[in-house]
C-alpha cells in the first residue's frame, strides 16, 4: 500500500496514460495545485508502459527505413516518457499493470503485488485487437495498435525485401482510417524498394506512383460496401480513388473467413495468398475491463452516460467511491442517433475535460456537474505521401492542404502535452524524419 504517513483523504486514480487518460491527470493535477488542496488529495496515473503513444503516426512508424530512421529515432517521435510530460504537475505516475480492481473495497492490484486505494477512479484503459473469433487470424497476423507492433510491422516488410522474394504481397484486413492510412504509405515504400527486388520476368509488374512499375501487391479487404464506413461518399470516393492510383487493391463486401500461413480465404470463397497479413478489422474493451461488476451494453461493453460516471451491475451492488469511464474503455451512446460514439482521440479528449470538471465537482461539494456532448469531431485522413484530405465543420481539404493541416493539429497536441522548447524540437525531428516517406506531392 501506498503510504507516506500522511495519507491524502482522497486518491484520484487514473488509469490508463492514453489521449483521454493523460488528458483527465494532467487537468486535475492543475485543479488541485492551484486550489492549495495538494495536501488533502493526489493524483495518480498508472499504466503499464513508461511511455505515451501518439498513435496517429504509428502508420509512419511501421513504414519507415531503417535508412531513415533507426529503432530508437523512431520512439523519439512516437512515443513521449509520461515522466517527462507529468514533470513537477504534481501527478504522481506508476508504471506497472493492473492485475485485479476491486470495486467494492477500493483496491488496485498490480501484477507485482503493489496495491493502490483509490476513492475517485478513471477507467481510461483503451482497448484491444478484436480478432472475432476468425479461425487463424490471431496467430497468422501483425496489428497495428501499439508502438510495438508497428515495429514489428516494419521489420517484417524490411525481412521480405531482403529475402529476395519476386512478388512481396501485402493484406490488409479491414478498411477503417488506419487500413486506409496505412496501405497508401505502405504501398509507395515497397514501389520505392522495388528495384532491390530480384528481377523476373515472370512476375507482373504493378502500377506504382508517379508512373513507377513495383512487383508489389497491397489488397484492402473490407466487410461494409465501402472503404471508410460510416464516412461521408465525398470522403470515400477521394480517398479510393488515391488508393487505385497507386495499384492498390480493394476488395469490399468482403470478409475474412479463416486464415492458414500464408493464406487468407474469404467467405465469398476467395483465396488471397499472402506474405503479410496486417489486421486492423476492430478492436474491443479491455480484458480487465470485461470482468468488472459494471453496467454493460449489449456487446459486453462498460456503458457511460451525460456525466460519464460507471454504474454498478446491479442496483444492490455498491462500489467503493466513484467510478468513471472514458474513450475506447467504455460505451457512450449518442442521444440523438442512438448508435455508439467513434471511439476517436478528439472525443476521449473532450470527455476527459467532462471527468475531470466532474470529480473536482465531488471533491469540492459543486453541484454543477456537466454532461458529455457528442459533436461531430473534426479528422484527418492521410493517404500516402504529402495527401491528406481532411474535415472540419462542412469544409472538406484535401491534398497538400490537408497534409499541412495534420501538421498543424500534430505540433498543436505535442505543445499541449510537453514543453514548449521540446514539443518543438522532436516535432522538427519527426517532421524530418517522416518527410522522408513522404515520397508524392
Amino acid at each position: 500500500m501506498y503510504n507516506d504517513g500522511m495519507e491524502p483523504k482522497k486518491n484520484i486514480v487514473v488509469l490508463g496514460a492514453g489521449f483521454g487518460g493523460l488528458r483527465t491527470a494532467i487537468l486535475l493535477a492543475k485543479k488541485v495545485r492551484r486550489s492549495g488542496m495538494s495536501g488533502s488529495c493526489r493524483v495518480f496515473l498508472v499504466d503499464k508502459n513508461s511511455y505515451h503513444i501518439y498513435t496517429p503516426t504509428l502508420y509512419e512508424a511501421a513504414t519507415t527505413s531503417k535508412e531513415h530512421a533507426n529503432y530508437l529515432d523512431i520512439k523519439s517521435i512516437v512515443t513521449f516518457p509520461v515522466d517527462g510530460i507529468v514533470g513537477k504537475t504534481g501527478i504522481n505516475f506508476i508504471q506497472g499493470e493492473v492485475k485485479e480492481l476491486d470495486l467494492q473495497s477500493g483496491d488496485i492490484h498490480l501484477a507485482d503485488a503493489r496495491k493502490l486505494k483509490f476513492d475517485y477512479l478513471v477507467l481510461a484503459l483503451g482497448s484491444e485487437t478484436n480478432y472475432f473469433d476468425i479461425p487463424g487470424l490471431k496467430e497468422s497476423s501483425l496489428a497495428l495498435k501499439t508502438f510495438l507492433d508497428a515495429i514489428r510491422v516494419r521489420d517484417k516488410i524490411i525481412d521480405l525485401i531482403q529475402s529476395g522474394k519476386e512478388e512481396i504481397r501485402v493484406v490488409i484486413g479491414g478498411g477503417g482510417s488506419t487500413g486506409v492510412e496505412l496501405a497508401g504509405e505502405l504501398q509507395n515504400w515497397l514501389c520505392e524498394l522495388a528495384e532491390e527486388l530480384p528481377a523476373s520476368p515472370m512476375t507482373p509488374s504493378r502500377g506504382g506512383p508517379s508512373g513507377q512499375r513495383c512487383r508489389s501487391r497491397v489488397t484492402i479487404v473490407e466487410a461494409g460496401p465501402t472503404l471508410l464506413p460510416g464516412f461521408p461518399s465525398r470522403i470515400i470516393e477521394k480517398v479510393q480513388r488515391r488508393l487505385k492510383g497507386f495499384g492498390t487493391e480493394i476488395f469490399v463486401n468482403e470478409a475474412i473467413d479463416k486464415v492458414a500461413p500464408g493464406k487468407a480465404a474469404l467467405k465469398s470463397g476467395r483465396k488471397l495468398p499472402f506474405d503479410l497479413l496486417i489486421w486492423t478489422g476492430g478492436v474491443k474493451a479491455a480484458s480487465l475491463m470485461v470482468a468488472m461488476p459494471l453496467k454493460k451494453e449489449k456487446r459486453g461493453r462498460v456503458e457511460v452516460a451525460g456525466e460519464m460516471e460507471c454504474l454498478p451491475q446491479s442496483p444492490d451492488l455498491k462500489l467503493y467511491g466513484k467510478i468513471y469511464g472514458l474513450g475506447d474503455a467504455v460505451c457512450f451512446y449518442d442521444p440523438v442517433t442512438g448508435k455508439p460514439i467513434p471511439g476517436v482521440a478528439r472525443a476521449a479528449l473532450s470527455q476527459a475535460e467532462v471527468v475531470a470538471h466532474n470529480i473536482w465537482c465531488d471533491l469540492t461539494g459543486q453541484k454543477k456537474h456537466e454532461k458529455y456532448e457528442p459533436m461531430e469531431y473534426p479528422y484527418i485522413i492521410p493517404v500516402g505521401g504529402k495527401w491528406a484530405i481532411a474535415k472540419v465543420g462542412p469544409l472538406i481539404v484535401w491534398g497538400f492542404g490537408g497534409w499541412v493541416l495534420k501538421l498543424l493539429v500534430e505540433i498543436n497536441y505535442v505543445i499541449s502535452i510537453l514543453p514548449l522548447w521540446k514539443a518543438i524540437r522532436l516535432w522538427l525531428k519527426g517532421l524530418w524524419i517522416f518527410i522522408k516517406n513522404d515520397r508524392l506531392g
